[in-house]
Order: C-alpha cells, then structure tokens, then sequence
C-alpha cells in the first residue's frame, strides 16, 4: 500500500533572510532529520545535500561498509563528504542533513562553529524513537543490548559535541515534520530580528554612533 504524502508546512509570511539561510541539521539515529531536511529545503527554496545519501551514492550501503571495512573507514569517509558539504554551504545559502555520528570529528566540529552556519540540533525521546530503530541501515544500533540501550548509550556518549556545536536546539518527539519545520523557522526568524536589533540598537535616532567626539 502506497503511504500518504508527507503534509507540507505552511508557507512563512516573510522568507528567511540569506544570513540565515546556511543551516545544517545535527541529532541522534533516527531523529528524522532527513525527512525534517527535505520539508524545510522546500519550505525554504534552498538546496539540500543529505551527507549519508550522498555516501551511499558514491561509496554504497552505509550498514555494508560498517561490516566490510569497519567503522573507522566509514568516518573516514563521511569526514571527506561532509567538509565538502560545509565547504560550500559557505559559498552558497543552502541546508545541510548531517548524519548522527558526524560531529564525532573535531574538525567536522570545527566547521560547525563558523559564525555564519546555523546548526539545529533535533531533539527527540526515546519513546518516540524507539518504532525506530529496528532499521537494518543503522549498524551502531545493532550489538550485545537492545536497539534502545545501543542508542542511548551513542546519545549519552556524544551529547557533549552535539551541545558544543549547537546554535539552538529543537523538539521533535511526538510532532509531525512539518511541525518541526514550523519550530525550525519561528527561531530562525527570532535569531535574524535579533541580530537585526543588535546591529543597530546602538545607533542614535538619527542614525549616528553616539560616539561623539569632544
């Protein structure tokens, strides 16, 4: 049976402006960050670039690269797309869906903090992600625990970095993407009229400094 389409957010009154517009989206396994990516890229008019699609594209299945060449060829791997994929997120406004364990990488971390990316860190609970994470793609869930011991254990181990690189953090759990999208760019908006409020605040009512010389 063929599933429903994936309802579209609605429309913003007014679009985000092009300094908010290099976005990247960070999280655990399974917090759906792809699929917020897609409706928020069509939200936005912006390009998307999924790191682990386009690792499956050039080098093949993610969980089959795990079995055959080991975890530290994967990261290896996924390092190289994904500081191509920052790279030219500087170069043009666009939305980047990272894959959960990217930010393990200091330099991929670095990256991160440049002043003119967004990151947004997608939250969500363990009950609402548990339907989740019997995927086969996911071989980190797989091991001696259960499929919800492996992930909290991966979100135990890496909260540090996904706070460190974190510009604001939103709440998935027991919310449609859209609504996720919605959330994503009411504080995108937020951020933008504060800046906008901060870069000027200090001007007189006539447009001066108020640094007045004597």
């Amino acid at each position: 049976m063929n599933q429903a389409p994936l309802p579209k957010p609605v429309p913003p009154l007014e679009p985000v402006p092009a300094a908010l517009s290099r976005i990247v989206l960070s999280g655990p396994p399974a917090a759906g960050k792809s699929t917020i990516g897609r409706l928020l890229a069509d939200r936005l008019g912006l390009p998307l670039t999924d790191t682990d699609a386009n690792i499956v594209e050039k080098y093949g299945v993610i969980s089959e690269i795990f079995v055959e060449r080991g975890e530290d060829h994967f990261r290896r791997i996924e390092r190289e797309v994904v500081r191509r994929a920052l790279r030219r997120l500087l170069d043009r406004p666009g939305i980047v869906s990272l894959g959960g364990g990217a930010i393990l990488n200091s330099g991929t971390r670095a990256q991160l903090l440049h002043p003119a990316i967004k990151v947004v860190h997608v939250d969500i609970d363990v009950d609402t992600v548990s339907q989740r994470l019997t995927a086969p793609h996911r071989p980190l869930l797989r091991g001696a625990g259960t499929a919800v011991e492996n992930w909290l254990a991966l979100v135990e181990e890496r909260e540090p970095y996904y706070e460190q690189v974190a510009t604001f953090r939103v709440q998935a759990s027991n919310s449609p993407p859209s609504t996720v999208v919605n959330r994503v760019v009411d504080v995108l908006t937020g951020l933008q009229r504060a800046e906008e409020y901060a870069k000027y605040a200090h001007l007189d009512d006539d447009g001066s400094s108020g640094a007045h010389g004597e």
